[in-house]
Order: structure tokens, then C-alpha cells, then sequence
């Protein structure tokens, strides 16, 4: 567990969480999907001492979020194929 400073803000300065954690996590975005039905979110996250790892998480008003943890390479790919998806819908 990593010490939090005095003003209860994480010692990591790229991290968002406050008070006392194990698991850092950086909050990149949170938007709302298909006709305001879902919400996704894409945070950068660390575990104790592993490696940074993105998480992809998704949810409805009505359903627990599920989380697909992804290395930053899958998380490339998976951007990559989320960009050519987008520009193939709109030819």
C-alpha cells in the first residue's frame, strides 16, 4: 500500500484515487453509448507493484459494469479497431 500524503491525495501523482489504496487508478473518460442507454469508461490502473494496465469497463442503468482488463498493446489494438469501425460507419 502505498502512503497517502497529508491532504488525503495519492502519492502518485498521475493517480485520481484518494485516501488510503492498493490499487491506482487514473480516470481517462467516461462517456455515455447508443441512445444514452450505456455507459463506458477507460481508466489506466495499477495494482500493488505490476505493470500499468488499461481497463475498459461497461454498464447499464440496470446492470452490474463488467471489466475487461486489457495490457497496453491490446489496448492499442483494440483502439485501432475501434477507429477503423468508426470511419467505416460513416463511408
Amino acid at each position: 500500500m502505498t502512503a497517502t500524503a497529508s491532504n488525503d491525495e495519492c502519492a502518485l501523482k498521475w493517480c485520481n484515487e484518494a485516501g488510503e489504496h492498493t490499487e491506482h487508478r487514473q480516470y481517462l473518460t467516461s462517456l455515455v453509448a447508443w441512445h444514452q442507454t450505456w455507459l463506458v469508461g477507460v481508466n489506466v490502473v495499477q495494482s500493488g507493484g505490476e505493470p500499468l494496465y488499461v481497463e475498459l469497463t461497461a454498464t447499464t442503468r440496470f446492470s452490474p459494469p463488467a471489466t475487461v482488463t486489457l495490457r497496453p498493446d491490446e489496448a492499442e489494438a483494440v483502439g485501432q479497431a475501434l477507429i477503423e469501425a468508426a470511419a467505416r460507419s460513416v463511408r
